[in-house]
């Protein structure tokens, strides 16, 4: 490899960027509500909101589901360069996700009172009944655009449009704000009327996300007309069902937690503790969860590849990443934890020192929480449905549960924070051993740590001998680069003239990225050249991170113009069983089956 490739980490990092905002859309809208109703309708509605708030996981469920199944499909898809199915695929799990959302909202509003119960608002804290309730009604209305949101915002980054989700976001910011500003401090409402008006700004923040479709060439369509697989449905939500599983469990553990410290002798303080401790579980979580979707994306499109360096780089770049963000963040938060809960609580109570000590101790255990949320993250994207499902249950519920009530014995109410970093410890000793287990199974166990990691079978990918990948940033390389490609398939047996083909093909598409796409702006760009040898031909796959430029449409614009335009791309087409040409993650991406 003449240079390592930086095309994978510079998308890992700017694709981060955009999941950040996606995380945070759907987190900024109850993150605005506590300290509203934290500062300005009391403790007792603090409590009433942390009761509910875990429900805003579960009421974007189906949506999540569908969404991240989907959007795995849809990935794998368009890394295998069947452009009109994934568009099919986008179509119905937008639709649906909408349908079901709207199905939920209906059954919430008839049941909304034993639901409020059997998330907490019994036993001593029975008397808070009447205001989770409310809020639960409120923010049901909402449902149908959050849901929206969910499938949107998974998707938008990968049609090249980030900026629509810092739009989306600021409007749902900006829309709370306001809207609870008026209900604390105008209309004097409580917990129902703030609920409400987080339900109309993430109408509004929807709104904005569907103003992606008014531009042009754009490769999402959101059509009835599309031909929508509907026979893919089961494997879609089987692969969706690891992000299910795992918001199903958050809930049930919040419930548990809610639970268990209902039966404190200060449980509406432990409990409204609990609230700003998962105030600060969703806004730091949203660095670690943009990590985890980028990861599962990513692997997503190399699965479909099978592309077993690129992998290898994706998780090495994703475990750096998450390391320096999430250090950094914990000691953040660790210092400045007073003063967050300050935002929700006032100083001095019962209630504030129990609510520091929680996010600090949220603090200590984010650093390993974050990785452990990228691996099985990852998992998901290399379609490891089931062990993500355990995995991740495990991780947000399962090991949390046990070890609260455990520590319970000892600790009491500070039982349920403590166990948070202690649970960080327990699952990498399960990474461990799940990570040797596959390895005998895999037949990876003599090869190195990272195709261990993997967790994928030793036949993933072409043996090192079958494939050659170059990595290209000067001018200067491409004719080098060329000769290789030329050698590396005379070498397997490839005619002379194919083999000359490739060559001028690589040497021209390379050539003229490098001298129009690289001037385009001041970031360093690079261009990954790759020649695989299978039984049934060869495969070039061409890479760079340029401005959107497509040589498949053209030549078809210039087939009958200049029949010298473009000849090294000619020759090739003109030999080639299949070329496709995608742009995904702001990556250009042509692919030549010969």
């Amino acid at each position: 490899m003449i240079q390592e490739s930086r095309i994978i980490r510079n998308a890992f990092y700017m694709q981060f960027a955009a999941f950040i905002f996606s995380e945070l859309t759907h987190m900024l809208g109850n993150l605005v509500d506590g300290v509203i109703i934290g500062r300005c309708l009391g403790v007792d509605s603090m409590a009433a909101f942390g009761i509910v708030s875990p429900l805003m996981v579960v009421f974007s469920l189906f949506g999540t589901i569908i969404a991240t199944g989907s959007r795995n499909y849809f990935t794998k898809l368009v890394g295998e360069g069947k452009i009109g199915e994934a568009q099919g695929v986008f179509s119905m799990s937008f639709f649906l996700s909408v349908g079901a959302a709207a199905v939920l909202m209906l059954v919430i509003l008839i049941f909304s009172t034993p639901i409020a119960e059997a998330l907490g608002a019994s036993g001593n804290a029975a008397g808070l009944l009447l205001k989770a309730r409310g809020y639960l009604i409120g923010i049901s209305f909402g449902l149908p655009a959050l849901n929206a949101m969910r499938v949107l915002n998974n998707y938008l980054p990968i049609d090249n449009d980030r900026q629509l989700l810092v739009w989306s976001s600021m409007a749902l910011t900006f829309c709370d704000i306001i809207l609870d500003l008026i209900v604390a401090f105008v209309i004097h409402g409580d917990t129902f009327e703030i609920g409400l008006a987080t339900s109309i700004s993430q109408y509004a923040a929807a709104a904005v996300l569907l103003l992606h479709f008014r531009k042009k060439h754009v490769m999402l369509h959101l059509s009835l007309r599309d031909k929508m697989p509907w026979r893919e449905l089961p494997g879609i939500i089987k692969q969706g069902m690891p992000v299910g599983v795992c918001r199903i469990g958050f809930t049930v553990r919040v419930a548990f937690m809610n639970r268990l410290l209902a039966g404190t002798l200060q449980a509406s303080a432990a409990i409204a503790a609990y609230s700003v401790y998962q105030q600060a579980d969703d806004f730091l979580c949203s660095l670690t969860i943009g990590m985890a979707d980028t990861v599962a994306v990513i692997a997503g499109i190399l699965l479909g590849e099978e592309d077993r360096p690129r992998m290898k780089r994706l998780l090495l770049t994703s475990v750096q990443a998450t390391l320096i963000i999430t250090l950094g963040a914990s000691a953040l938060a660790f210092i400045l934890a007073p003063g967050f809960v300050s935002l929700y609580i006032s100083e001095g109570g019962e209630a504030f020192i129990l609510a520091t000590r929680a996010v600090r101790c949220y603090a200590v255990g984010m650093p390993l929480y974050g990785l452990s949320l990228i691996y099985f993250n990852y998992f998901q994207g290399i379609g490891e449905s089931r062990l993500s499902s355990i995995t991740g249950f495990l991780s947000e519920a399962g090991m949390l549960m046990l070890t609260a009530g455990i520590l319970s014995f000892w600790f009491h109410e500070n039982a349920v924070w403590y166990s948070f970093p202690v649970t960080q410890l327990c699952m990498f000793c399960y990474y461990g051993v799940l990570i040797r287990i596959r390895s005998r199974k895999n037949g990876t166990y003599a090869m190195g740590l990272w195709d261990k990691v993997l967790m994928l079978p030793a036949s993933f990918d072409v043996s090192d001998d079958d494939r050659m990948d170059i990595s290209i940033t000067s001018m200067d390389e491409v004719a080098m680069v060329s000769c290789k490609v030329k050698e590396f398939c005379k070498a397997h047996r490839l005619d002379n003239r194919r083999s000359y083909h490739m060559a001028l093909a690589v040497e021209e598409m390379a050539g003229n990225v490098i001298e129009h796409g690289f001037s385009k702006d001041d970031r360093k760009h690079s261009v990954d050249v790759r020649v695989i040898k299978k039984s049934d031909g060869y495969i070039l796959r061409i890479r760079d991170d340029c401005y959107m430029f497509d040589p498949v449409n053209q030549m078809e614009l210039f087939s009958d113009k200049d029949r010298m335009h473009h000849i090294g791309l000619r020759m090739v087409f003109g030999t080639a069983k299949d070329v496709k040409y995608t742009s995904i993650l702001k990556l250009n991406n042509l692919l030549v089956r010969i």
